[in-house]
């Protein structure tokens, strides 16, 4: 998987996450729920990958 393919997303998320400062957490909790299902169908590893990258992006770096 490449991250590049869902820079739009890995944005969206960010944005939101940036809005909702006091529940980034939950907003990335939603995103994991919107990802696994159709039309993304994406594996838990992959939504992983974009979370962290989401979570670099806002500063957050945690494993």
């Amino acid at each position: 998987m490449r991250l590049e393919d869902w820079a739009v997303t890995i944005q969206k998320m960010t944005d939101e996450c940036n809005h909702e400062q006091a529940t980034p957490n939950r907003v990335l909790w939603l995103w994991r729920v919107k990802l696994e299902k159709e039309p993304t169908l994406l594996q838990p590893f992959e939504i992983d990958q974009i979370v962290r990258a989401v979570r670099r992006k806002l500063g957050n770096v945690s494993p």
